[in-house]
């Protein structure tokens, strides 16, 4: 019993984050549109079935709460508040603080909370702008009120005397608790009777039956955690390993028999259908994280006075759920700026003849194997001599130093930079933009800014759909294998004699139609065996980095293929230059190289971790 309790009592709280952020949604589009009556009617059945259930389930706290919010509510809904900002904010405030407590409960579910200021700024909002009459109202006489109301526009129930208990058995149906359970749920509770509802009687009643000959089939959903989702990936990626030794295998015996090579190709394809569908588990849409930004938009702007228009776009398109997470903290410092940096003010739009409010465009989609985001804005753009002239009082560059404009821009993104004279609660601390990049950088993204002064700014976002698995070079530096991702990467080839320069300080160089590149081995970088093959005889990678092409030679590629990524063991994971180890088809294990970081990494001693 205690166990379907707790089940409850998650699933509950599980719903609630997701309720939660359809209600922050609402009140922002109600800032916009106050006179939305369909808008403050669903805000209404939002706080009715969050304090309901809530009830429901055991969590007291999170119900005592909502029924003040509700009673606000109930006001704005009767017009006898008018809405406005400043109630908007409360009502925001009210969201995040329930929201603190579904978080905080997931933890403990005896966790106790101190509402009393929040409830007195509630209550003083319905004081102050609610028309009441001289006689005070009954609190439970407005929730009544309130309950029969919703009631009677859901249609399911009449109000009577078991009200409550009508009440907290649809709550559970919309949870779809079997209707056996019901009574057992609250076995011992004071607040209902020993009679129930007949769920199953009321949802048919007055409804047409189904042909029982023609059965309608629905695509139903199941909620799955997390952590099941990632141990059936791992042993998906363990069977597409073994499928892969189990083909390198057959290829190299001298006898093949013709029914084993067929059922190693259709394990191959049944491999590869597995995988793709065990993937696609973890993939779930921008859309919560992208509308989170409208509460970003929204408070930045408040703050800084200005007038922000926010538009989203491709809200369905699809990212590993893992890197979703870990996109949320970089886009909203991107957001932060470009409402803070990025627009201009009231007057000053005004005076370069734009609109009066701003505009921030966030578009969402899919490039190639990519997610991309563009966060763009009409404000003033980024000029590049302004940069310069912070970077070389700050000391970031010398002022004798000769750098192109985009790399001038790309100076926003170092640690400390930043064009605030004097830090605020917004910005003007430098470590926004350093965590954008840092942020990426892990995700084994890109992010790249795209200005022009007067016209606006993009700063356009490039990451991987999942971590889980890469598309990779399998290379070859003497006896010894490296997977390099493919998106590093931007072309190969074999040099030719005449490409190979030599340079004083550089050591031997690459003429890489016309742009010269120092060679970096990887068999020196990691001070594998000493490698006698001339660079003639090499193979060049030209890896794109931050700070330009980077030219890197290897023995040998063998071939382009998908790895399945595994995490380094604690003793080598903050070893600056490998992402992460795989297995290959003949059963080795291989280590996953970020070569602009290996590159960047040469500069202080590095050894070759060896593996476990």
């Amino acid at each position: 019993m205690e166990d379907f309790e707790n089940e409850l009592k998650l699933d509950f709280l599980d719903e609630a984050n997701q309720l939660l952020e359809s209600t922050e949604q609402a009140f922002l589009q109600l800032e916009n549109d106050l006179q939305n009556k369909d808008l403050i009617d669903e805000i209404f059945r939002f706080a009715h079935n969050l304090k309901g259930t809530s009830r429901a389930v055991g969590f007291g706290v999170v119900a005592e709460f909502t029924h003040e919010v509700e009673n606000l509510i109930l006001k704005i809904k009767q017009d006898e508040i008018e809405i406005n900002d400043h109630v908007v904010s409360i009502l925001l405030e009210c969201n995040d603080h329930i929201s603190m407590m579904i978080t905080d409960l997931q933890d403990d579910f005896s966790k106790t909370f101190d509402s009393a200021e929040l409830i007195s700024k509630v209550q003083q909002a319905i004081a102050g702008d609610a028309v009441i009459d001289n006689e005070e109202i009954d609190e439970e006489e407005v929730d009544d009120e309130a309950i029969a109301q919703e009631i009677e526009d859901m249609g399911d129930f009449e109000a009577d005397d078991e009200l409550i208990n009508k009440e907290l058995l649809a709550e559970l149906e919309a949870l779809e608790v079997p209707k056996e359970n019901v009574i057992e749920v609250f076995e011992g509770s004071q607040n209902i009777t020993n009679k129930t509802v007949p769920i199953e009687e009321k949802k048919t009643e007055n409804k047409p039956k189904l042909n029982n000959d023609k059965k309608v089939e629905k695509d139903e959903n199941i909620r799955v955690s997390l952590s099941r989702v990632e141990t059936l990936n791992n042993f998906v990626g363990e069977l597409v390993i073994l499928q892969s030794v189990l083909e390198q295998q057959n290829l190299s015996e001298d006898k093949k028999d013709d029914l084993s090579v067929k059922s190693i190709s259709q394990l191959g394809k049944l491999c590869k259908e597995i995988q793709e569908i065990s993937m696609s588990l973890r993939m779930v849409p921008v859309k919560s994280t992208l509308q989170k930004m409208s509460r970003i938009v929204r408070d930045t702007s408040k703050a800084l006075d200005k007038k922000v228009n926010l538009i989203l776009k491709g809200e369905n398109t699809e990212i590993d759920k893992t890197v979703l997470e870990l996109l949320a903290d970089p886009l909203v410092h991107i957001v932060r700026n470009a409402v803070d940096h990025g627009l201009e003010s009231t007057q000053g739009r005004l005076d370069a003849g734009k609109s009066e409010a701003g505009n921030i465009i966030i578009d969402a989609y899919h490039e190639g194997n990519y997610l991309a985001i563009d966060v763009i804005d009409d404000g003033n753009g980024i000029n590049a001599d302004v940069i310069k002239q912070i970077a070389i009082d700050k000391k970031i560059i010398n002022a004798n130093s000769t750098i192109s404009d985009d790399d001038v821009i790309q100076l926003i993104f170092h640690p400390g930079f930043s064009t605030k004279e004097q830090v605020s609660e917004v910005s003007g601390r430098g470590v926004g933009m350093d965590v954008v990049k840092t942020n990426i950088d892990k995700l084994t993204g890109d992010v790249r800014v795209s200005t022009q002064v007067g016209v606006g700014s993009t700063f356009k976002i490039v990451l991987p759909l999942t971590m889980a698995i890469i598309e990779g070079l399998v290379t070859s530096v003497g006896e010894d294998k490296f997977v390099v991702p493919i998106n590093q990467v931007q072309e190969s080839l074999k040099p030719q004699k005449d490409d190979i320069h030599f340079a004083s300080g550089l050591g031997e160089c690459l003429n890489l139609r016309g742009e010269v590149l120092p060679i970096k081995k990887v068999s020196s970088l990691l001070k594998l065996a000493k490698n006698d093959k001339s660079i003639e005889e090499q193979i060049i990678i030209i890896v794109k980095g931050k700070q330009g092409l980077i030219a890197v030679a290897v023995d040998d590629i063998l071939q382009q293929q998908q790895v399945v990524i595994k995490k380094l063991g604690d003793e080598i994971k903050d070893q600056k230059g490998f992402m992460g180890s795989s297995i290959l088809g003949d059963g080795k294990p291989v280590f996953i190289i970020d070569m602009e970081a290996l590159c960047v990494s040469s500069q202080t001693k590095m050894k070759m971790p060896k593996a476990a």
